[in-house]
């Protein structure tokens, strides 16, 4: 029986890296790229007649906008997978772009072992990011704060507007102890006041 080849399209502006990237991937037994498209109106007419498995989108193509394109075809083809391959490592476009649907998104810099492993993964359902990428947004995205039980009952009291004093009548807690669940909270969400700890609190569902 022959073996099925993942069929997939290449968008990008750049002929002789749509080239290079092409041959690589047939190269690869495992995909092949049956078309390519040097403009996004043109790959957008040629997914109108058929889709391919996975595209592979480059995101800076001349007069158009591959985010808005990511996320139009992403919503108009639910069964092909895209996979962002760029030179943009910027933390406000990777979230712009995975915000937008991409099922992958790996740098033109990778190796080709590594774009084929994400066209396989997101073919298979699941979601690829290379590890430069990842690293990105780990270092870019907040993180995560863990409150405690007793953390919380202080900081729910704290954004209902009471004071320490308050605060300590409503948990049997005296005002020092009341004072110091405050500095606490405020070093630990990284909050300059009151205010902003508020702000936070009920940005991050925090309570």
């Amino acid at each position: 029986m022959k073996k099925y080849l993942i069929d997939v399209y290449v968008a990008d502006d750049h002929a002789m890296f749509c080239e290079g990237l092409a041959e690589a991937i047939n190269r690869s037994d495992l995909a092949r790229v049956s078309r390519q498209f040097n403009t996004l109106p043109a790959c957008a007419a040629s997914l109108k007649e058929r889709c391919p498995d996975v595209l592979l989108l480059d995101l800076s193509m001349p007069g158009d906008d591959g985010v808005a394109f990511c996320r139009q075809v992403v919503s108009d083809y639910p069964r092909m997978k895209v996979v962002v391959v760029t030179v943009h490592n910027e933390y406000a476009l990777i979230r712009r772009v995975l915000d937008s649907g991409a099922h992958g998104y790996v740098l033109k810099l990778s190796p080709v072992d590594m774009l084929v492993n994400a066209i396989v993964t997101v073919w298979r359902g699941g979601r690829f990011i290379a590890p430069e990428v990842e690293d990105i947004i780990q270092r870019s995205e907040p993180k995560a704060v863990h409150i405690t039980p007793a953390e919380q009952n202080v900081l729910r009291l704290i954004c209902d507007g009471l004071t320490n004093t308050g605060i300590a009548a409503r948990l049997g807690l005296t005002v020092e102890t009341a004072g110091w669940y405050r500095k606490h909270l405020l070093a630990k969400c990284e909050a300059r006041n009151t205010a902003e700890l508020v702000r936070k609190a009920l940005r991050e569902h925090l309570i």
